[in-house]
C-alpha cells in the first residue's frame, strides 16, 4: 500500500507576498526567561536580576546581560536583514552559555548570549520557513467550506548551554598524588631504558576542581520540555568497570554488579555500570527521559540536522546512534568523548532492545 497524506485540493505554489505582512514587526520586544540549576552543587540561577531595569534593550557592549531583545536586533546579530528573512521565513537560534565559577570568593554565573541562522537559505526548493493552517466554516446551505492559509515567519529557538565549577580541597589532593606518582613512574622508565638514575621529566600541575557540564536542553516557544517535580529526584551516582574474571572478592563477586549485564564477544564490550554490588542504571529515574525517550532523541537529531527525516527506514539506527551519545553526554559531561567511550553492556542491550535492528545483527564498537 501507498499512503499519502497531503492537502486536498493541491495547494498552488504562489510567491509570498513582499514585502512581508508584519514588516513592523521588527521593532517588537521579546522577555526571555532562563534559569540553570547544577545538582551536584544544588545551585540554581537566573537571567533576571531582582534590580533589572525593565525599559533596558539587549545590546552586545552597552547592555550585555538584558533578557529584553528587539527582534530586528537578534536577526542583526546573526548577520541577516530582517526585512528580507521575513518574506520567505527562517529560522534563527538564540544560544545561551553559562559558564559559572562558584567559589564563594570568586564567584561569577552570568549567561552569554549568541545568535545565528539554523535554516539552508541557499536550498532551491522550499527555502525559509512556513506553516499552513486551515479556517472551516459551512454555507448558507449547508455546505461545509475551508480556507488554507500558509503563513511565513520568523521561528525563534532557544538553546541553553551550562558548565559550572567549584574548586575542591579533597580533588587537588587526589591529583597532587596522582602526579607524583606518575612523575616517579616516568623516572623510574627512563633510567632503565637511558641507563641514568635521573631523568628529566616536565610534567603538568593540574588544580583540584570539579567542573559539571550541564545536558543540552533544547526549547521551542511552543513547547515546555521540563518538569518542576522532576527536581526531586536523584540519581545514584555509579561506576564503570570493566568485566573481568580477576575481580578483587572485596568488590563484586560476579562479572556483573547490576545482574543486568551480559557477557559479550568483543572483551572490550564487557562494562558494567557499576563498581560493586547495587542498583542498576537503567532502573534509575532519569534514564529513560533522558536516553531513552523517543520525543528527547527526536530533539538531539534536529538539534544536529534540523531537517532530518526521522520518518525514514533506518529511523531505528539513528535512534539507537543518538541515544549512544545522550548517555555518554549524561554521565561524562563531555561531547568530545562520543566516539570514543564505551557504554556499558546493561545500557546498551536496553537501548537495542528499544529500538532494534531489523536482522538483529549489531556491529558493536570499532576500537580502529
Amino acid at each position: 500500500t501507498c499512503e499519502i497524506k497531503a492537502w486536498c485540493p493541491v495547494q498552488r505554489e504562489e510567491s509570498p507576498p513582499v514585502p512581508a505582512v508584519l514588516r513592523s514587526s521588527e521593532d517588537f520586544t521579546v522577555l526571555i526567561k532562563n534559569n540553570i540549576h547544577f545538582p551536584t552543587f544544588n545551585h540554581t540561577v537566573q537571567n533576571i536580576s531582582p534590580k533589572l531595569n525593565t525599559s533596558c534593550k539587549f545590546n552586545k557592549v552597552t547592555a550585555p546581560l538584558c533578557p529584553i531583545f528587539r527582534l530586528g536586533d537578534i536577526l542583526q546579530e546573526a548577520k541577516e536583514n530582517f526585512s528580507e528573512v521575513a518574506v520567505k521565513g527562517g529560522i534563527i537560534a538564540i544560544e545561551i552559555k553559562w559558564d559559572c565559577d562558584l567559589d564563594s570568593w570568586s564567584y561569577y554565573c552570568s549567561p552569554e548570549y549568541s545568535f545565528r541562522r539554523l535554516d539552508d537559505k541557499t536550498r532551491t526548493q522550499y527555502p525559509g520557513f512556513s506553516f499552513r493552517f486551515a479556517r472551516h466554516y459551512k454555507l448558507p446551505d449547508g455546505t461545509e467550506q475551508r480556507t488554507l492559509f500558509k503563513a511565513y515567519g520568523i521561528r525563534f529557538d532557544v538553546l541553553v548551554f551550562g558548565m559550572g565549577g567549584q574548586f575542591k580541597l579533597i580533588e587537588l589532593f587526589t591529583f597532587i598524588g596522582s602526579t607524583i606518582a606518575y612523575f616517579g613512574l616516568i623516572t623510574a622508565v627512563n633510567s632503565l631504558q637511558m641507563g641514568e638514575a635521573a631523568a628529566n621529566v616536565i610534567f603538568s600541575f593540574i588544580w583540584g576542581i570539579v567542573f559539571q557540564n550541564h545536558p543540552v536542553k533544547f526549547y521551542d516557544p511552543r513547547t515546555c520540555c521540563t518538569r518542576e517535580s522532576n527536581k526531586n529526584h536523584s540519581l545514584e551516582q555509579s561506576e564503570l568497570r570493566p568485566l573481568t574474571q580477576s575481580i578483587s572478592s572485596t568488590d563484586c563477586p560476579k562479572w556483573c554488579c547490576c545482574g543486568r549485564c551480559k557477557v559479550t564477544e568483543k572483551y572490550h564490550e564487557q562494562l558494567c555500570c557499576r563498581k560493586k554490588e547495587g542498583q542498576c542504571i537503567t532502573t534509575t529515574y532519569w534514564f529513560t527521559p533522558l536516553v531513552l525517550s523517543r520525543d528527547t532523541l527526536n530533539k538531539a537529531l534536529l538539534y544536529e540536522d534540523p531537517f532530518l527525516d526521522l520518518t525514514g527506514h533506518n529511523s531505528n539506527s539513528q535512534l539507537r546512534r543518538i541515544a549512544y551519545k545522550q548517555y555518554i553526554h549524561w554521565r561524562f559531561g563531555s561531547f568530545e568523548l562520543e566516539d570514543r567511550a564505551i557504554i556499558p553492556s546493561c545500557c546498551r542491550r536496553l537501548i537495542r532492545n528499544t529500538y532494534p535492528k531489523a536482522n538483529g545483527n549489531y556491529s558493536g564498537f570499532n576500537l580502529e
